[in-house]
């Protein structure tokens, strides 16, 4: 069962990579190849090839790496997500801006909300998260402070589960990290949190400024962590 998620998933994934490529082609209206086009449809190639690789137990060809420049000259914000439980990976652009929560979207629907780069809720995923209560940042950047986080997740019976946990962020230190060629100096933080029956989730996330430049955030059991880079701003 597990693994007909994951592979109808990345089939999903990949459609809405190509159709972006897609849409991003229709809308140029120069001469000259779509750079965002050019970059997501290598994502969609790769991906593709990795699924089919998979399924016939070959092994894919590794593509051509995809350079920051192919990226910018896009022009547009660019969100890498990857799932690592389903071998999932790819760029998003922005669906939706309502204050401080920015909804980053592929064509077909999947989707991740963001409060100041903190995950809210997903959709289009399977098992989503339909929306949570998160600290805000200065709460993650006060080292030792405690506060609760509350997941709400839609059942089998739809009816809505909610999950508390108490969670304590924790100051690692500054670092330089490398995302696509570009360093950044960042602060990390380390989210412990527990459920009170004893069940133990992390999350961590790479501050820039005001700005989460990475993170890996748990969204959901089923779907575990998803991991963030803000790519292009």
């Amino acid at each position: 069962m597990g693994t007909r998620v994951a592979l109808t998933f990345r089939a999903r994934l990949t459609a809405g990579l190509v159709v972006l490529a897609v849409v991003a082609a229709c809308g140029n209206e120069k001469s000259e190849p779509n750079p965002i086009a050019a970059t997501v449809g290598a994502a969609a190639a790769s991906t593709f090839a990795k699924m089919k690789a998979r399924q016939s137990g070959k092994a894919a060809a590794t593509p051509a790496p995809i350079t920051r420049a192919d990226i910018e000259k896009a022009g547009v914000p660019v969100l890498r997500a990857a799932i690592p439980s389903r071998g999932t990976d790819g760029f998003l652009t922005i669906a939706d801006n309502k204050g401080d929560v920015v909804t980053w979207k592929t064509p077909e629907g999947t989707s991740f909300a963001l409060r100041n780069g903190v995950l809210t809720q997903t959709r289009g995923l399977g098992p989503d998260l339909m929306s949570s209560n998160v600290p805000s940042l200065g709460q993650l950047l006060q080292a030792g402070g405690t506060y609760q986080r509350q997941y709400f997740f839609l059942g089998s019976d739809d009816q809505s589960t909610r999950r508390t946990y108490d969670c304590t962020a924790t100051t690692v230190g500054t670092e330089v990290i490398e995302i696509f060629s570009r360093s950044h100096t960042v602060t990390r933080v380390t989210e412990d949190c527990v459920r009170p029956q004893g069940t133990k989730i992390q999350n961590e996330f790479w501050i820039e400024g005001r700005t989460v430049r990475k993170s890996r955030q748990w969204a959901s059991a089923m779907i575990g962590h998803v991991e963030f880079e803000r790519v292009v701003d």
